[in-house]
């Protein structure tokens, strides 16, 4: 008995010992800096280059760095694992010859000796979408368009003479192979446009200019605007203040608190509603204001996702079939941010600057106009809309 608890004592006097001893691992500071990479080959890309080289055959290899100036002071760097035989350089804003360093980087951080190599980037994104940006013609205002075949992440800032100095009216955002953006609410008169691009690695191009005379185009009056309720039509209001006609009031309340647009749940999806201006007129373009405040109801439950518009400027067929429309547009509803959670971002485009849909080139004047709903975001079999305006020429 007396041997089992000596031998409980020396295991516990062991544990002791062994607990307070310091565990201690020194830094990698003596393994040398690896031979350089070697046998480089060069593929250039638009405004990118991808280097390929033969690994040196070192144990202590840890991944190859390249060193490279984008632009005067703004320096890169790019690097790659051991398990990989290239990498690639970019940013790069101009056709230009640029100069890399690349290095071979032990697990200690040294560095081999340099090997330096020059590349020549294709026609970069930010190049391609400055040669081929122009301006046309539109109600109120200007389009840019421009080509973007790498679908880069672009900014595109444009400008106007405002009190003799170019001033900014707004920055368009896009990914998209075939830029478009429109810029409104400008006199049907001579006026100077300009537009500077931005790429992702704060490259900026040059300032192009035009001189441009929107067409001009008014907002459609409302005071004519009457509910058209035809047999096949959904109408009916879900709450009290859920008329129809709450999308014409004028009234916008981006934090809620007014009437909205609410039909009946259980009404069934698609479904459609009509409406008479009172007025015929060459439609240019119409905002849709979601129901606010934006990150409760907008893009979520019954606001609209997907829809369609169809006008006529004669008598609608009374039985309330689709004779005689003409389907205007297709429409999606744009959420800033993207999936996810609606954010404060979200909230302000959807309720505050209403979301805006320019119709299409040949769109012939109509007077009734006829929303066919296809989708909400909360995939509900209702909907409501706080506030619909339209802009345009009177016939």
């Amino acid at each position: 008995m007396k041997s089992i608890q000596f031998l409980y004592i020396i295991f516990g006097l062991w544990l002791i010992v062994s607990c307070s001893e310091e565990k201690y691992t020194s830094p990698i500071d003596d393994d040398g800096a690896p031979d350089p990479i070697k046998e480089v080959q060069i593929e250039n890309l638009p405004g990118a280059a991808r280097i390929s080289y033969i690994l040196p055959n070192n144990e202590n290899l840890r991944y190859v760095k390249a060193v490279y100036a984008i632009r005067p002071g703004v320096i890169r760097e790019a690097k790659s694992s051991l398990y990989t035989d290239n990498l690639v350089v970019d940013g790069f804003p101009s056709e230009s010859e640029y100069e890399v360093t690349l290095y071979a980087v032990s697990k200690g951080e040294k560095e081999s000796t340099p090997v330096t190599v020059k590349v020549s980037p294709l026609t970069p994104p930010l190049l391609e979408a400055y040669n081929s940006l122009t301006f046309e013609e539109t109600f109120g205002g200007v389009t840019i368009e421009f080509e973007n075949s790498g679908e880069a992440s672009l900014a595109v800032t444009v400008l106007t003479m405002e009190e003799n100095k170019m001033t900014e009216v707004e920055t368009y955002y896009t990914k998209s192979k075939l830029g478009r953006h429109s810029v409104r609410g400008f006199a049907a008169e001579p006026r100077l446009f300009g537009a500077v691009i931005r790429d992702r690695w704060s490259n900026f191009s040059d300032t192009i200019y035009a001189e441009r005379t929107p067409i001009f185009e008014e907002q459609i009056p409302k005071d004519r605007f009457v509910e058209y309720h035809l047999p096949t039509d959904t109408w009916e209001k879900h709450i009290p203040q859920g008329d129809m006609f709450e999308i014409w009031d004028g009234r916008i309340a981006p934090n809620g608190g007014i009437g909205v647009f609410h039909t009946k749940p259980g009404s069934g999806m698609p479904q459609w509603f009509t409406f008479d201006m009172g007025r015929t007129a060459l439609l240019s373009r119409y905002k849709l204001w979601h129901r606010g405040p934006g990150t409760q109801w907008a893009y979520q439950l019954a606001s609209p996702k997907k829809w369609e518009v169809y006008g006529t400027a004669q008598t609608p067929n009374p039985d309330g079939s689709w004779d005689g429309w003409t389907l205007l547009m297709e429409c999606d509803s744009y959420k800033p941010s993207g999936d996810g959670p609606v954010t404060s971002d979200d909230a302000f485009y959807a309720t505050n600057a209403g979301e805006d849909f320019v119709f299409p080139d040949g769109t012939p004047p109509v007077r009734y106009l006829r929303f066919k709903m296809l989708e909400t975001w909360g995939f509900l079999d209702y909907i409501y809309i706080q506030e619909l305006t339209f802009w345009g020429q009177l016939q």
